[in-house]
């Protein structure tokens, strides 16, 4: 019974946080000019180098200067350059959907069925059940998107599009919790109640958006044939 309790405190926390945090961030991608979401994602990456990083291995060491570069530096400038392009913008939206359906879906059902884990040498929570699940709300989320973008495209387009970008947000949260479990720590900061810190909640993010930028152009002619 006890922990029955727990894990319901631990969900409504988690969802409490992400409805305050993901509000915020909505808002801010939609309504505000396109710099001001840039200032936020330049602010959450400074953020992450700063106070993230540095709990998961030393700043001067032969492993920063090897991993910094390309995570996150270099997927956050991808965001960035997305961001700041009209014609790409709904690539970063169905992005933010996608991921975050995932990261919902996956902690939800996992919470609840979870049995099979993943990679628990890695990642001790993460399980099938949990990835389908996130799978199965991204795939909602990319029905919706397309609506929005007046994009008709076939039930197996879909769900394989939805499962290359679900998988590399998979790969992204197993790679942090590599660093983590390297580092011996649960989680990379604490400034989110029930999430841990920001690289905890864009690390899918930053394996996923290399492939929406690198076949940006694509995409984008896909969605609008």
């Amino acid at each position: 019974m006890k922990n029955i309790f727990s894990r319901l405190k631990d969900i409504v926390t988690r969802t409490g946080t992400a409805l305050i945090l993901g509000a915020f961030f909505w808002l801010a991608f939609i309504y505000a000019p396109p710099f001001v979401f840039t200032g936020i994602l330049i602010g959450i990456l400074g953020y992450i180098i700063t106070f993230e990083l540095t709990t998961l291995f030393p700043v001067y060491s032969r492993r920063a200067w090897l991993i910094l570069p390309w995570y996150p530096i270099v997927p956050f400038a991808m965001l960035i350059y997305l961001n700041h392009y009209t014609e790409y913008r709904s690539l970063l939206f169905m992005l933010f959907i996608i991921i975050s359906s995932l990261d919902t879906g996956s902690y939800l059902v996992g919470s609840l069925i979870g049995k099979h884990l993943i990679m628990p040498s890695v990642s001790p929570h993460k399980s099938w059940e949990g990835f389908i699940g996130g799978y199965l709300f991204a795939c909602i989320g990319v029905l919706w998107v397309m609506w929005e973008m007046d994009a008709i495209k076939p039930w197996w387009f879909i769900m394989g599009f939805t499962l290359i970008i679900c998988l590399l947000g998979l790969f992204g949260d197993l790679f942090e919790s590599w660093l983590k479990r390297m580092a011996r720590v649960k989680d990379s900061g604490d400034i989110l109640p029930g999430h841990g810190g920001f690289l905890d909640r864009f690390d899918g993010f930053l394996f996923a958006v290399f492939f929406f930028f690198l076949l940006r152009n694509w995409l984008i002619v896909c969605f609008q044939g």
